[in-house]
């Protein structure tokens, strides 16, 4: 459309405006017909997506693991029993339990306890370092190094502390009671004892005013004055417990490679290997034991991760002599098997958790007092819930309905612009209330869906000889209410009382067909209880992740995410070929209407020159 200053009418007196208008009017209604098809199909994807909400809010609220309370899918949820276990009447602490959605009424006794199940474990014989050791250099020259600096730092449990050592012209006995004095000094909770014999220093740790060793504490030499250090033969960072941090040659002096076979399994590791490397190896392999380092003990424990006889470690190839290194031997009694009676009956276990008619029953302590378990059900919450799931089915399935339902009225369409120029705000969201009903008027797919809704909560369950109806969930009759579901709260009552562990599997029975089988959906259909059947046609609707058709859910293919910027979905793609039919309509407008401003304004120029040349006939003639 050009942009020149139109001046129009001055000749003729003809108001070209109006007359313009009038004329390319068959081309606006296009325009305006064009925009309000656009419209409405703006409408009917908001519509679109706001039924994908409704899906997926009845989703989140009642299908999602990480809403446990309300997942059906989940047995756990469907946990309608409590237990006790006591002696005499009293709560006893010999047994714990646990009850399961399988859980049988009634109770069971465990008469004794005479041995827990334990692991297989090798420990530390003794303290894998226990103190610090130091092969002492020439004692005149370590003298000559006391004039110079003769301090020395010492850490001990967490407290850095400084000592002053004097100059010795005797023997290392005098060097190691100046330092035994001078630790005792700053550090006075223990006794830390330093012996000297022959060329060789020795740092001890004892209880105060005793020669009984002291464990559970830590002294580290620190790294000043490295000078003297060297020459009275002690190292920075020297500990009488196991720094994890430093590698197997600082620790342990190994210089060469260290390999050992644990339940099979091949560990190999160089001198420059951390020790914290090896534990986190040898924990993450599938050996099935877990190596750990207790600092407080200084000791190390390798432990079978599963208790019983059957689970017994076996240690082969120890090349390195890390087994050695680590003070590890087998503990006597380790990797027993639990021995308990139940209702007068003998067995054993690998493990002191095993389960007794759904319950998880936990030997906390070797007993030889009667344990009596006794288990009852409580299903209002689990009715509440039904109730409470059957209410939001109703209300998704009305929702989707009442859409499915609506009727388009022709008589109201989207308005134009120019019709909203000459109404109020009332009056327009008014109109648009009528103009937008019946977007998902009759839409097959929604009519396809609620119908497989419906199929999923009757048809019968491969081995399963229970149905809703069963259990006092029938459809209304009125036909208007479009498949409302009625609960008959009596017969439920009666059913989770009499058959609770059948009401469990109507819902969360599970198939092991996955999703992702398309080719076995109707095997999976029959097998799958009807949580797991509602959840794959919500999925099949509203789904984000591809199929193997490239296809996600159905509402999403349609009409997109709320979030985002869409582009791909079906009517995203119409709405951008509406605003191109659009946008190539406005353009013939445009150039419809530059032609006529074009013709009317040669008109005016010709009757201009009319007018002049009158004007001047006129003048010749007299006038």
């Amino acid at each position: 459309m050009s942009d020149m200053l139109r001046i129009t009418g001055m000749v003729s007196g003809m108001d070209t405006d109006t007359t313009v208008k009038k004329l390319i009017q068959a081309e606006q209604n296009k325009v305006d017909a064009a925009k309000q098809d656009k419209q409405y199909l703006e409408w009917q994807k908001e519509d679109y997506r706001e039924i994908a909400n409704v899906l997926r809010g009845f989703q989140d609220e009642y299908f999602d693991y990480l809403n446990p309370e309300n997942n059906i899918r989940s047995t756990s949820t469907f946990n309608m029993f409590s237990g006790t276990a006591t002696v005499a009447g009293v709560a006893s602490s010999a047994v714990s339990i646990s009850t399961s959605a399988s859980a049988v009424t009634g109770s069971f006794t465990i008469n004794e306890v005479t041995k827990l199940a334990t692991k297989d474990s090798f420990t530390s014989s003794s303290e894998v370092l226990g103190k610090i050791t130091s092969e002492i250099g020439d004692i005149d020259l370590i003298n000559a190094q006391l004039v110079k600096d003769n301090t020395m730092s010492f850490t001990f449990d967490g407290i850095t502390k400084e000592i002053t050592i004097e100059k010795k012209d005797g023997t290392y006995a005098e060097l190691a009671s100046d330092l035994t004095a001078n630790l005792q000094e700053v550090f006075t909770n223990v006794d830390i004892v330093v012996t000297g014999a022959g060329d060789q220093l020795e740092f001890n740790v004892y209880e105060k005013g005793t020669t009984d060793p002291e464990i559970g504490h830590s002294l580290t030499v620190n790294g000043t004055n490295s000078d003297l250090l060297n020459l009275v033969g002690l190292k920075s960072g020297q500990s009488d417990t196991v720094d994890v941090t430093k590698t197997l040659a600082e620790v342990f002096g190994k210089s060469e490679d260290s390999a050992l076979t644990i339940n099979g399994k091949v560990f190999s590791f160089n001198e420059d290997t951390k020790i914290s490397a090896v534990i986190n190896e040898i924990n993450s392999s599938n050996a099935g034991v877990t190596l750990s380092y207790d600092k407080f003990s200084d000791s190390f424990k390798l432990e079978s991760n599963t208790a019983g006889t059957d689970n017994t470690i076996t240690i082969n190839d120890d090349t390195g002599g890390l087994i050695a290194d680590f003070k590890l031997v087998h503990d006597a009694d380790s990797a027993e098997n639990a021995e308990f009676i139940v209702n007068g009956v003998t067995t054993t276990r690998s493990s002191n958790t095993f389960e007794v008619n759904g319950v998880s029953v936990t030997l906390n302590e070797i007993t030889d007092s009667a344990v009596t378990v006794n288990i009852t059900s409580d299903t209002t919450e689990v009715k509440d819930l039904i109730v409470k799931f059957v209410d939001g089915y109703n209300k998704m399935i009305s929702t989707i309905n009442e859409k499915v339902s609506e009727r388009r009225d022709n008589d109201y369409k989207p308005l134009t612009e120019a019709q909203k120029k000459d109404m109020s705000d009332d009056q327009i969201e008014s109109w648009e209330k009528q103009a937008r009903k019946g977007t998902l008027g009759g839409d097959r797919s929604l009519e396809r869906l609620t119908q497989s809704l419906r199929n999923s909560l009757y048809e019968s369950i491969d081995g399963l000889g229970i149905s809703l109806y069963d259990i006092g969930i029938t459809t209304s009759n009125n036909y208007k209410e479009g498949g409302k579901l009625i609960i008959d709260e009596d017969k439920l009552d009666t059913a989770l009382k009499d058959r609770p562990n059948e009401v469990i599997e109507l819902f969360t029975k599970q198939s092991e067909i996955s999703y992702a089988s398309y080719t076995d959906r109707g095997t999976r259909n029959s097998e799958n209880g009807i949580a797991s059947r509602m959840y794959d046609i919500l999925q099949d609707n509203i789904r984000l992740t591809r199929d193997t058709s490239n296809n996600k859910g159905y509402l999403i293919d349609k009409a997109g995410l709320d979030s985002g910027v869409d582009t791909t979905s079906e009517l995203a793609k119409k709405l951008t070929e509406m605003d191109e039919k659009i946008d190539s309509l406005l353009e013939l407008l445009g150039n419809q209407e530059e032609k006529y401003y074009q013709q009317f304004a040669r008109m005016e120029s010709a009757m201009a020159s009319l007018s002049a040349q009158g004007d001047w006939l006129t003048s010749q003639f007299g006038g």
